[in-house]
């Protein structure tokens, strides 16, 4: 379970980052067709921005819900070693000396 939280922290990181700077861009776009006259391109990037911005709400909801989530459990990180039971040696038999 460890490995799933671990992805989507991984991906909630990079979506947080990545997302800002895809949305100012498509915005950037916006602005720049609506000062070339181009109302439909406008509109097309404000929505686009928005939908971005909302996939960035989400990713940083996503990223403190995976962090807190992973710093909850507190489940040691190693792998568990099995014991290994000790088979009984034959009656008259000293262990480590083969006859």
């Amino acid at each position: 379970m460890r490995g799933v939280f671990r992805r989507i922290l991984v991906a909630g990181v990079a979506c947080s980052l990545l997302l800002p700077v895809a949305m100012t861009v498509v915005f950037g776009l916006g602005v720049l067709l609506g000062s070339l006259g181009d109302a439909a391109g406008a509109a097309v990037c404000g929505r686009s921005a928005l939908a971005l911005g909302a996939v960035w709400l989400t990713a940083v909801i996503a990223t403190a819900v995976a962090s807190g989530i992973a710093a909850l459990d507190d489940r040691p990180r190693g792998r568990r070693r099995r014991r290994r039971h000790r088979i009984a040696e034959a009656p008259g038999r000293e262990p480590g000396h083969g006859d």
